[in-house]
C-alpha cells in the first residue's frame, strides 16, 4: 500500500493516490466478481439507492490466486488503513478501531444523498457515533458521474483508480455520491473510531443498540420498496420521481 501521495484537501480531508496500483484494482474487481458468480459473496442492497454491499473475500480464496492476487490482498489493505485514517488528525494509528470494512458496488442510476456518517441532519449524535471516520479505496473510474461531493465547503472529487479517501465522517463533512449515469462504481467501505466500543457506557450503548434497530427495520422497508420497483422496471431519479428504466 503506498502512502507517500499524500494530499490534504482541507483539515480532515485527505486523499491517497495510488493507494493501490491499476492493475490490483483491476484483478480485485476480477476476484470480486467471480466470487458473486460462484456465490462466495452476495450483493445486497444497503441505504444507498443501487448501491450493493457485500463483505470482502477472505485470506487464500482461490479466486484471488486465480486473479493473480496476493492470497492476502484485501486483509493487508485493512491492515494500511489505520495509518491512513490516523493521518487525516496526526493520532497514533494504534488506537484507531475498526467499525466496518466491506465492499460496494454502484450501479448506473445509483447516489447518496448528502448525509453525515455519525450524526442525524441536525448534527445530533445517535447510533452511528463511532462512525468517527471514513476511508473509501476507489477501484476504478471507468463510469460517468460518482462524484464524491462535500457541498457546504464547494468540493468535489472525481474517484480515480486506486485512489484512498479518508476524512471525518461529521456534521462538518456532510457529503453526498453524485448520480452514477453509467459504467458500474467499485469502492471498499470502511468506517473507524479512534476509540474501543468499551470505551462508552454501557447504558449509551444500549441505546445506540435500540436506536440501530429501529433505523435498520426502517431502512428495509424503503429498500424493500426500492427492488419492488426495479422489479416492475422502475428507478428512482435523485428528486424522487420513478422513471422506466432504459429511458434516461
Amino acid at each position: 500500500m503506498n502512502l507517500e501521495n499524500k494530499k490534504r484537501i482541507t483539515k480532515d480531508i485527505v486523499i491517497y493516490e495510488n493507494f493501490i496500483d491499476e492493475d490490483t484494482c483491476q484483478k480485485m474487481i476480477q476476484a470480486l466478481d467471480a466470487q458473486a458468480d460462484n456465490g462466495k459473496i452476495s450483493w445486497m442492497p444497503i441505504s444507498f439507492y443501487e448501491s450493493y454491499s457485500s463483505v470482502l473475500p477472505q485470506d487464500n480464496d482461490q479466486e484471488l490466486l486465480d486473479a493473480g492476487l496476493s492470497s492476502t490482498i484485501f486483509s493487508d489493505i485493512e491492515k494500511a488503513m489505520p495509518e491512513a485514517i490516523a493521518s487525516v488528525h496526526d493520532l497514533d494509528p494504534k488506537i484507531i478501531s475498526k467499525i466496518g470494512y466491506h465492499t460496494q458496488k454502484w450501479e448506473p442510476g445509483a447516489y447518496a444523498r448528502i448525509h453525515s456518517d455519525n450524526t442525524d441532519a441536525e448534527g445530533n449524535s445517535g447510533a452511528f457515533t463511532r462512525s468517527r471516520y471514513a476511508g473509501f479505496l476507489y477501484l476504478n473510474d471507468n463510469f460517468e458521474g460518482g462524484l464524491l461531493k462535500f457541498p457546504g465547503q464547494d468540493i468535489s472529487i472525481q474517484p480515480k483508480v486506486g485512489m484512498l479517501a479518508v476524512f471525518d465522517g461529521g456534521f462538518n463533512n456532510m457529503h453526498e455520491v453524485t448520480l452514477i449515469e453509467s459504467g458500474v462504481r467499485y469502492t471498499i467501505g470502511s468506517f473507524w473510531d479512534d476509540r474501543e466500543e468499551s470505551a462508552y457506557p454501557q447504558e449509551l450503548r444500549d441505546a445506540w443498540a435500540e436506536e440501530m434497530k429501529a433505523t435498520r427495520a426502517q431502512q428495509e422497508i424503503e429498500r424493500a420498496e426500492w427492488q419492488g420497483l426495479l422489479k416492475e422496471g422502475y428507478k428512482i431519479d435523485t428528486d424522487g420521481n420513478k422513471y422506466k428504466v432504459g429511458e434516461k
